[in-house]
């Protein structure tokens, strides 16, 4: 079993294993979860798909993690972080840590993401020295914007941009921001 990156009331955040390839595969790469992202890989990108997630976190120290529920070991979905590459990103932003999350369908709306999210950008500004952690999402993912608001992401309308990247209807590109010292004022108040 790998060993658990983070741990909420609820999750537990680790690295892939080659067994979770099947759920992946049928609750994760669905166009429908990945609807705001270009859909579901097609047939003959999935191996190098699921390879860079079963690699990321063990090669490079960031990537996305298995979300899996403590209550049963239920994979809900994937969270975890890394630097903004895109060229057409403002660049105030390239290279800073973007929190990212994806759940199976039936996982929405029981506050995972959030949850998942937010233990992601603990590991941010724990294991990074960014000044900033960075959230991307689309006007028309009005889910991924109530997790930032929940979260205390800060709109920052003046680096919306667009990502040519994404089909039209998912531009502009709407970001959000944690400083660091607003993580610790909201989740570390001791700290």
């Amino acid at each position: 079993m790998a060993d658990p990156v983070a741990t909420t009331a609820r999750l537990i955040l680790r690295p892939w294993r080659e067994g979770d390839r099947g759920d992946w595969s049928r609750h994760l790469n669905t166009d429908e979860v990945r609807f705001h992202i270009g859909g579901a890989f097609p047939p003959e990108e999935t191996g190098a798909a699921f390879g860079r997630l079963l690699n990321s976190w063990p090669t490079r120290g960031y990537g996305m993690l298995a979300i899996e529920r403590q209550a049963d070991g239920l994979l809900l979905g994937l969270a975890g972080y890394g630097p903004i590459t895109g060229e057409a990103a403002p660049a105030e932003m390239r290279g800073g840590p973007e929190v990212g999350y994806q759940l199976r369908a039936e996982a929405c709306g029981h506050g995972y993401a959030t949850e998942a999210a937010r233990a992601v950008l603990d590991l941010i500004f724990v294991r990074t020295d960014a000044p900033v952690a960075w959230g991307q999402t689309s006007e028309r993912n009005a889910r991924s914007g109530a997790v930032f608001r929940r979260l205390g992401l800060t709109p920052r309308p003046d680096l919306a941009y667009d990502d040519p990247e994404y089909e039209t209807l998912e531009n502009p590109t709407q970001v959000w921001e944690m400083r660091r010292e607003q993580m610790r004022r909201e989740h570390w108040p001791c700290g």
